[in-house]
């Protein structure tokens, strides 16, 4: 059941708000704390007519509330609000037990939930859950910050245990959480419907990029793992797919450093994810994690065990080998990380010859000695080559006078398209090759290896049309 929150400050404008958007929520919830000057009977006559059910909330200040009376009066409130009989109701975790006790069993018809908000840190949950699971409710919810993908994760175990349990990590790094609720079996989630009352809550945007209201307990989840991650186009593009072929899979973003990504990954294996995409910074841990073969990966299929791929590097060599054959030309790769590695692999391959040039000299040579090539700093420049790469996500560094005319000239940055490198390579007559062309090719792999149904033609169209 997804609530669609409604704020007021008037009921004539939660009436109003609530009617528009009927088609895309099962459920409202009145945030009452919220209100200004609140009529019962004007209320009262608003749930008459209301064609869906409707949950009250009428939240103290301490629990991230807008109640600002004495809790005597908020509780005798509270009481005059259930003789209204809403379907739902949510009460605080540490409301006194005689009152919940008498307000459970005198509204039979009324359906409560035992709540727990902390906007500021995540708490003992195993000190927490005691309090939290009282006799006198019929569901539970836990909402709290989250500070890593760790504590995220943890809460999606919770609410896999129990059943009545909706947990919701708040805060932009736990988004997804809101999102997995259907797929977990939560009993409810929540939208807004105009104003925001929690960071990270979900708007009515998401709903349809996410194909909210066809998630399920059978959806496969798939996800992009980086930091930051706030930008990428990869959900549009992936979630695009899943809808073209009608596939029963969610693509959602978990903002993951590496120190977090070794625990993340665990608990990731014991939730219904299927595949990941892995971005900067974590390709050479994720590899060294998966024990890869590779020195740096972006996928991962999940079944059993976790299997990792790198689709960067064949993503890069495609665009490219449109423009010219590989065969004895020579690269510069401008950086040192994962992108670049996967390119150089995969070009050494193709009888390339590759130079890393990264600002810190020694990642480079470091590099040139693995893959037994030439490397070192910017004092390299200038040099003559066929093909120069900007792997970093810095494509302003790439000084013009280092870029030789009539050079095939290719960015791995894809927003924006036009990068300061490439604007400078315009100016000498290169070969342009935009990091879109990149992006696009590595994911259709990345679908590829996710077992899609379409074709690889099938998938180009339909991601290129995405972004």
């Amino acid at each position: 059941m997804l609530f669609g929150i409604v704020t007021g400050p008037k009921l004539e404008l939660a009436e109003k708000e609530i009617l528009s958007q009927l088609k895309w929520i099962d459920a409202v919830e009145f945030r009452l704390d919220l209100f200004i000057d609140l009529d019962l009977i004007q209320l009262k006559t608003f749930l008459k007519k209301l064609p869906i059910p409707a949950l009250f909330t009428l939240r103290r200040q301490d629990q991230g509330g807008g109640f600002t009376q004495s809790e005597k009066i908020r509780l005798q409130l509270i009481e005059e609000l259930c003789q209204l009989e809403p379907d739902f109701f949510d009460l605080e975790y540490d409301i006194s037990p005689s009152f919940r006790k008498k307000i459970f069993l005198s509204n039979p018809k009324i359906r409560f939930i035992t709540s727990y908000h902390n906007f500021e840190r995540f708490p003992e949950i195993d000190l927490l859950l005691p309090s939290l699971f009282t006799p006198y409710a019929h569901f539970y919810k836990i909402a709290v910050h989250c500070t890593s993908s760790i504590e995220a994760l943890q809460l999606l175990h919770l609410s896999k245990k129990y059943t009545s349990l909706v947990a919701i990590g708040l805060g932009e790094k736990a988004q997804f959480t809101r999102l997995l609720a259907p797929v977990l079996g939560m009993p409810f989630s929540y939208v807004a419907l105009k104003s925001q009352t929690a960071p990270g809550q979900l708007v009515l945007k998401d709903l349809l990029l996410y194909r909210f209201s066809s998630l399920s307990s059978t959806t496969a989840i798939y996800a992009l793992l980086g930091d930051p991650i706030d930008t990428s186009l990869s959900p549009m593009v992936h979630n695009a797919v899943f809808a073209d072929q009608k596939r029963n899979a969610l693509y959602c973003k978990i903002p993951c450093n590496k120190k977090e990504l070794p625990e993340s990954l665990k608990l990731i294996q014991q939730l219904p994810f299927k595949g990941l995409s892995i971005t900067m910074p974590l390709k050479e841990k994720a590899a060294t994690i998966t024990h890869s073969l590779q020195a740096a990966v972006n996928t991962l299929v999940i079944d059993s065990k976790i299997t990792s791929f790198n689709t960067d590097g064949i993503g890069a060599i495609q665009a490219l080998e449109k423009k010219t054959m590989l065969f004895k030309k020579k690269i510069v790769l401008f950086g040192a990380g994962g992108v670049a590695q996967a390119i150089a692999q995969e070009a050494i391959e193709k009888g390339a010859f590759i130079t890393f040039i990264n600002r810190t000299r020694e990642k480079a040579i470091q590099l040139a000695k693995i893959y037994q090539c030439k490397g070192g700093g910017v004092e390299l420049f200038p040099l003559h080559y066929d093909i120069i790469i900007n792997c970093t996500p810095n494509p302003d560094y790439i000084q013009s006078e280092w870029i030789c005319p009539n050079s095939i000239t290719m960015d791995t940055v894809y927003q924006s398209q036009w990068t300061e490198f490439l604007k400078k390579a315009s100016l000498k007559n290169c070969t342009i090759i935009f990091g879109k062309e990149l992006f696009i090719n590595q994911a259709v792999y990345q679908q590829m290896l996710w077992s899609s149904s379409y074709s690889k033609e099938e998938l180009e169209q339909v991601i290129s049309r995405s972004v």
